[in-house]
């Protein structure tokens, strides 16, 4: 038979457990209405652009326009999927899953420190 003390720690574990999965499910949510409203803005600004045959540098303007867009997007994106990583890895922090995070956000950060320099160097291009 469960104490009290047991009990109470047992249901708190199965909160903590179904509100971290509340999250994560929230996150990826978020996710993809961030991608949704980046797309949308993809073909917002350059399907206009190639219906009107516009001159080649107000093309390049708009298509570099656009990925920006997408870059920043991605950049939101993938801030939220470490935060969704790290979630996950509060209910069960083996070692394994512990470096396995760690390795996943280092690649990220990478990413988001790839994509943010490319963000700044074509923003000075179109400047």
């Amino acid at each position: 038979m469960v104490s009290g003390e047991g009990l109470a720690q047992i249901l708190l574990e199965e909160l903590v457990e179904h509100t971290v999965l509340a999250l994560e499910i929230i996150i990826t949510f978020i996710i993809i209405i961030i991608v949704g409203i980046t797309l949308a803005n993809l073909f917002r600004i350059v399907l206009p652009a190639f219906r009107k045959r516009e001159e080649k540098d107000k093309l390049s303007e708009h298509i570099g326009q656009t990925v920006r867009y997408l870059l920043r997007g991605l950049l939101i994106s993938l801030d939220f999927l470490v935060a969704a990583d790290l979630l996950r890895t509060i209910l069960v922090p083996s070692v394994l899953e512990l470096v396995t995070l760690a390795i996943i956000v280092a690649i990220r950060i990478l990413l988001n420190w790839s994509l943010s320099k490319e963000i700044e160097l074509r923003h000075k291009g179109a400047l």
